[in-house]
Protein backbone atom coordinates (compact mmCIF):
# COMPACT_ATOMS: atom_id res chain seq x y z
CA UNK A 1 0.00 0.00 0.00
CA UNK A 2 1.20 3.44 -0.86
CA UNK A 3 1.13 5.76 2.18
CA UNK A 4 -2.12 7.58 2.87
CA UNK A 5 -1.20 11.07 4.10
CA UNK A 6 -2.83 12.12 7.36
CA UNK A 7 -5.46 14.69 6.45
CA UNK A 8 -6.20 13.29 2.99
CA UNK A 9 -9.93 12.82 2.47
CA UNK A 10 -12.57 11.37 0.19
CA UNK A 11 -16.11 12.66 -0.26
CA UNK A 12 -19.28 10.70 -0.94
CA UNK A 13 -22.38 12.70 -1.93
CA UNK A 14 -25.74 10.97 -1.48
CA UNK A 15 -29.40 11.98 -1.51
CA UNK A 16 -31.54 10.31 1.14
CA UNK A 17 -33.94 7.81 -0.44
CA UNK A 18 -36.81 5.88 1.16
CA UNK A 19 -34.52 2.82 1.27
CA UNK A 20 -32.12 4.76 3.53
CA UNK A 21 -34.76 5.44 6.19
CA UNK A 22 -35.38 3.47 9.36
CA UNK A 23 -37.13 0.18 8.60
CA UNK A 24 -36.36 -2.98 10.54
CA UNK A 25 -36.80 -6.49 9.18
CA UNK A 26 -39.03 -7.67 12.01
CA UNK A 27 -40.54 -4.37 13.18
CA UNK A 28 -41.10 -2.62 9.84
CA UNK A 29 -40.92 1.14 9.26
CA UNK A 30 -40.09 3.25 12.30
CA UNK A 31 -39.04 6.80 11.29
CA UNK A 32 -39.04 8.36 7.81
CA UNK A 33 -35.51 9.79 8.29
CA UNK A 34 -31.94 8.87 7.34
CA UNK A 35 -31.13 5.73 9.34
CA UNK A 36 -28.04 5.41 11.49
CA UNK A 37 -27.21 2.16 9.70
CA UNK A 38 -27.36 3.96 6.34
CA UNK A 39 -24.98 6.60 7.67
CA UNK A 40 -22.69 3.82 8.87
CA UNK A 41 -22.68 2.27 5.40
CA UNK A 42 -21.83 5.63 3.86
CA UNK A 43 -18.99 6.16 6.35
CA UNK A 44 -17.54 2.81 5.31
CA UNK A 45 -18.00 3.61 1.63
CA UNK A 46 -16.25 6.98 1.93
CA UNK A 47 -13.36 5.38 3.83
CA UNK A 48 -13.05 2.70 1.16
CA UNK A 49 -13.10 5.37 -1.55
CA UNK A 50 -10.07 6.96 0.14
CA UNK A 51 -8.25 3.64 0.56
CA UNK A 52 -8.73 2.48 -3.03
CA UNK A 53 -6.49 5.29 -4.31
CA UNK A 54 -3.57 3.85 -2.36
CA UNK A 55 -3.85 0.09 -2.90
CA UNK A 56 -1.17 -1.64 -4.93
CA UNK A 57 -2.05 -4.39 -7.44
CA UNK A 58 -2.86 -7.59 -5.57
CA UNK A 59 -3.94 -5.79 -2.38
CA UNK A 60 -7.40 -5.53 -0.87
CA UNK A 61 -8.92 -3.72 2.07
CA UNK A 62 -11.38 -5.13 4.55
CA UNK A 63 -13.32 -3.28 7.22
CA UNK A 64 -12.20 -3.82 10.81
CA UNK A 65 -14.05 -1.23 12.90
CA UNK A 66 -16.84 1.30 12.75
CA UNK A 67 -18.32 3.85 15.12
CA UNK A 68 -21.20 6.22 14.46
CA UNK A 69 -22.69 9.01 16.51
CA UNK A 70 -25.94 10.16 14.87
CA UNK A 71 -26.58 13.79 15.86
CA UNK A 72 -29.42 15.16 13.71
CA UNK A 73 -32.05 13.94 11.25
CA UNK A 74 -32.16 14.19 7.46
CA UNK A 75 -35.28 13.48 5.41
CA UNK A 76 -35.97 11.81 2.07
CA UNK A 77 -34.69 14.07 -0.69
CA UNK A 78 -32.04 15.77 1.47
CA UNK A 79 -28.51 15.82 0.09
CA UNK A 80 -25.85 14.53 2.47
CA UNK A 81 -22.10 14.91 2.10
CA UNK A 82 -20.03 12.23 3.81
CA UNK A 83 -16.33 12.86 4.26
CA UNK A 84 -13.73 10.34 5.40
CA UNK A 85 -10.39 11.84 6.48
CA UNK A 86 -7.28 9.83 7.27
CA UNK A 87 -6.26 10.35 10.88
CA UNK A 88 -3.81 7.46 11.17
CA UNK A 89 -1.98 4.93 9.06
CA UNK A 90 -0.22 2.38 11.24
CA UNK A 91 1.34 -0.47 9.32
CA UNK A 92 -1.46 -1.96 7.24
CA UNK A 93 -4.29 -0.29 9.25
CA UNK A 94 -6.05 2.86 8.05
CA UNK A 95 -8.22 4.87 10.45
CA UNK A 96 -10.54 7.58 9.16
CA UNK A 97 -12.65 10.17 10.94
CA UNK A 98 -15.98 10.52 9.18
CA UNK A 99 -18.62 13.21 9.10
CA UNK A 100 -22.03 13.58 7.47
CA UNK A 101 -23.38 17.08 6.84
CA UNK A 102 -26.49 18.38 5.10
CA UNK A 103 -26.65 21.05 2.39
CA UNK A 104 -26.69 23.82 5.02
CA UNK A 105 -23.53 22.44 6.66
CA UNK A 106 -25.39 21.03 9.69
CA UNK A 107 -23.49 18.14 11.25
CA UNK A 108 -25.70 15.05 11.03
CA UNK A 109 -23.21 12.54 12.35
CA UNK A 110 -19.59 11.71 13.06
CA UNK A 111 -17.55 8.60 13.67
CA UNK A 112 -14.60 6.51 12.62
CA UNK A 113 -13.83 3.62 10.33
CA UNK A 114 -10.94 1.18 10.36
CA UNK A 115 -9.69 -0.87 7.45
CA UNK A 116 -6.94 -3.47 7.19
CA UNK A 117 -4.95 -3.95 4.00
CA UNK A 118 -3.76 -7.40 3.04
CA UNK A 119 -3.19 -9.41 -0.09
CA UNK A 120 -6.28 -10.26 -2.14
CA UNK A 121 -5.38 -13.92 -1.55
CA UNK A 122 -5.39 -13.44 2.24
CA UNK A 123 -8.78 -11.72 2.09
CA UNK A 124 -10.22 -14.56 -0.01
CA UNK A 125 -8.82 -17.11 2.43
CA UNK A 126 -10.46 -15.24 5.34
CA UNK A 127 -13.86 -14.83 3.73
CA UNK A 128 -13.77 -17.98 1.61
CA UNK A 129 -16.73 -20.31 1.22
CA UNK A 130 -18.07 -22.50 3.95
Amino acid sequence: MRPVPVGESAVLDVVVTPEMTVCFDELGPVHPVYATYSMAKHFEEAGRKLLLRHLEPGEAGIGSSLSVEHLAPAWVGDPVRVTARCVELRGNRLTCECTAVDAEGRLLGRGTTGQVVMSEEAVQTRIGGR
